[in-house]
């Protein structure tokens, strides 16, 4: 009896569809502190987060803005605007992991602020609160919005552009237009030319599919484009001519037009992984998209829903012509789905339409797979065996499907509202409890400790970026094992980073390994030698 009635009042709200807003700005709270919370936990580790949180922090200490450096090295992987913001945040909170990430979550925020708010002008609220809904259950949209990489950035400004350029061309604002220039031209400065060219052809498409072409030829058009070029291009040809056109060279033929034509960094797959990728990473409420499909004349009725229906197709298709392909390339269409997903989630709340049973089950079969697979996975992983038992701990999520499974009755009014608050559940767990126990594993986190009481620290051929961002100063590299070598003689306290593949030919130096730890899911092992004295102790080393 106590059970039905919790239910009932728990979904008082969906059951009488008395919506109003103060439930998009508890959710937003919502958000907002499961994406705070231990942002700064795990520390710096992963590749790009290495890199990005040291080039600004690198940036910051010679007080420069233009030329972006990794161990005092030119980095053309990125355009600065993420630099930007995490060296204002450095000035705000303290060289830290968490200011790294801090405006991150701003533009999570910001971009479920504009999400809401554009959907509630042009279809109605609900539609709106349902859309955010669809983001802020979303692992993957949340778990974005926690790292110090650029694409938080872009995915804001490209979703304000796509979305002001939408309203100038339905309402014949310019104030509209010249937002929306604003954010295409911090776009490009976010991630590049990509940022211009997507948005561009959806927006030429949707004018060619509405037929607006007197709309776009006036002076506001082309007073737009200027602002587009005046904010970007300035960083571009100022960075070009203080490198002579080194990174202008490396990040466009390298890292964009060479991440288009070959695969990168190992990261490729078949030509639909892309749309893969979209399809788990809008999980849970991507699970509906069957049903999508089969009631699209409705779902799709409204003009907005077209639009980014629109933009959905062109992001995804682009991508999966690329031949490097990362979860992270269709994000920035993330918004528009979960604008299509929302308007179906409300037209199945109100009753307009109605639903099959399949999506409840396949989110409870996923449910119940996922824990076990991730024990699977982590006990296979040296370096995290004896904390497997965390991924146990999302076992609680099929739990609360199968306790309240029995009271539903197929209302999926009802549902929807589980669904909500179990992957909400879910993703505190894996976000605030699993992925900083397993990454409080990595082998940077291990051997920090050592590796800062030396003053004198080199590399040899290859080693994991996450070191600089904890010490102070930069990590001397060397290619061949004779200057490695000729350096030792000089400084033979000095402490070697290295991975295990190369430990044949540092044998030669007479160093020993006093740590060596597996880098997390990856081929490499990472390990730290010194020269052979009476005082090492092989602290930290690895129990195989």
């Amino acid at each position: 009896m106590e059970k039905t009635q919790f239910i009932k009042k728990s979904t008082y709200m969906l059951s009488q569809f008395q919506y109003k807003q103060q439930y998009f700005w508890l959710l937003l709270s919502a958000v907002a502190l499961i994406l705070i919370i231990r942002l700064g936990s795990p520390d710096i580790y992963i590749l790009d987060e290495a890199k990005n949180a040291q080039c600004a922090r690198e940036m910051l200490q010679r007080n420069d803005l233009i030329i972006p450096t990794f161990n005092n090295q030119l980095r053309a992987d990125k355009p600065p605007l993420h630099y930007f913001f995490m060296i204002l945040a450095y000035k705000m909170f303290g060289i830290s992991a968490f200011s790294a990430r801090f405006f991150s979550v701003v533009m999570g925020l910001l971009t479920l602020l504009i999400t809401y708010f554009f959907t509630k002008k042009y279809v109605n609220s609900f539609v709106a609160f349902c859309g955010v809904l669809v983001l802020a259950t979303s692992t993957h949209f949340l778990f974005e919005f926690r790292l110090a990489v650029p694409d938080p950035y872009l995915i804001f400004f490209l979703t304000l552009g796509l979305l002001s350029a939408y309203a100038w061309l339905q309402e014949n604002n310019p104030l509209q237009l010249y937002i929306a220039s604003v954010s295409f031209g911090l776009a490009i400065l976010s991630k590049g030319p990509i940022a211009i060219i997507l948005p561009g052809l959806c927006l030429l498409i949707w004018v060619i599919w509405q037929k607006k072409w007197k709309q776009i030829i006036n002076k506001h058009f082309w007073f737009a484009l200027i602002l587009i070029v005046l904010i970007a291009l300035p960083w571009y040809i100022l960075v070009h001519e203080a490198t002579n056109g080194l990174w202008t060279k490396a990040f466009l033929w390298d890292h964009n037009f060479g991440r288009f034509v070959k695969i990168k960094e190992g990261h490729g797959g078949f030509f639909f992984v892309t749309i893969l990728f979209f399809f788990i990473g809008l999980f849970p409420f991507m699970s509906f998209i069957g049903e999508v499909i089969k009631n699209r004349r409705i779902v799709l009725g409204e003009s907005l829903m077209k639009f980014s229906t629109l933009v959905v197709i062109v992001f995804t298709t682009f991508f999966c012509f690329s031949k490097t392909k990362l979860p992270n390339y269709s994000m920035p269409c993330y918004p528009f789905a979960a604008i299509v997903l929302g308007h179906f989630i409300s037209l199945l709340l109100t009753k307009k339409i109605e639903a099959k049973k399949y999506p409840f089950y396949i989110l409870l079969g996923i449910t119940m797979l996922l824990p076990f697979i991730g024990y699977f996975v982590i006990g296979n992983e040296i370096e995290t065996v004896h904390v497997k038992w965390v991924a146990l701990l999302l076992l609680i999520v099929p739990f609360i499907f199968l306790f309240f499974i029995n009271h539903l009755n197929w209302d999926w009014q009802k549902k929807i509202l589980v669904i909500s608050i179990a992957f909400s559940i879910f993703n505190i767990i894996g976000l605030e409890v699993v992925y900083p126990v397993l990454y409080g594993q990595n082998p940077v986190a291990k051997t920090i400790s050592v590796v800062k009481k030396n003053q004198y620290i080199v590399a040899y051929r290859n080693y994991n970026s996450g070191y600089n961002f904890h010490i102070t100063g930069f990590i001397k590299e060397y290619q061949t094992i004779d200057s490695l070598r000729y350096t030792l003689l000089k400084h033979p306290d000095a402490l070697v980073i290295s991975k295990e593949q190369y430990i044949d030919s540092l044998k030669t130096l007479n160093l020993s390994v006093i740590a060596k730890h597996h880098d997390l899911f990856e081929s490499p092992t990472t390990i730290i030698l010194r020269g052979k004295t009476d005082q090492i102790v092989p602290l930290l080393t690895n129990t195989n």
